[in-house]
């Protein structure tokens, strides 16, 4: 039985960082349609889940530092991204 915690092969951090761009874009721009503001909340919710993970892939990624900022820079732009949908979304959707 392995006990190591960490996977032996890493995940690929760009799909993860891709998802959450993914999941904020659209997220961002259904928000500011009332008919679309329930689905726009729940992808801004389910994109910070998925960012906050993507920040802990990339951050175990064994890559170099170089591409570890570039997708920490995306992972972050997703979650702000993901963060404005929810609120704005949720907000939308209750008034």
């Amino acid at each position: 039985m392995d006990d190591d915690i960490f996977q032996s092969t890493p995940r690929n951090p760009m799909t993860w960082v891709m998802i959450t761009l993914f999941l904020g874009g659209v997220g961002a721009v259904l928000a500011f349609f009332k008919d679309y503001a329930m689905i726009a909340a729940f992808m801004g919710a389910a994109g910070m889940v998925v960012g906050g993970f993507s920040f802990s892939v990339v951050y175990r990624f064994p890559g170099s530092d170089k591409n570890k900022i570039m997708y920490m820079v995306l992972a972050g732009a997703g979650l702000m991204l993901s963060v404005f949908a929810f609120m704005i979304g949720f907000a939308n959707w209750l008034g």
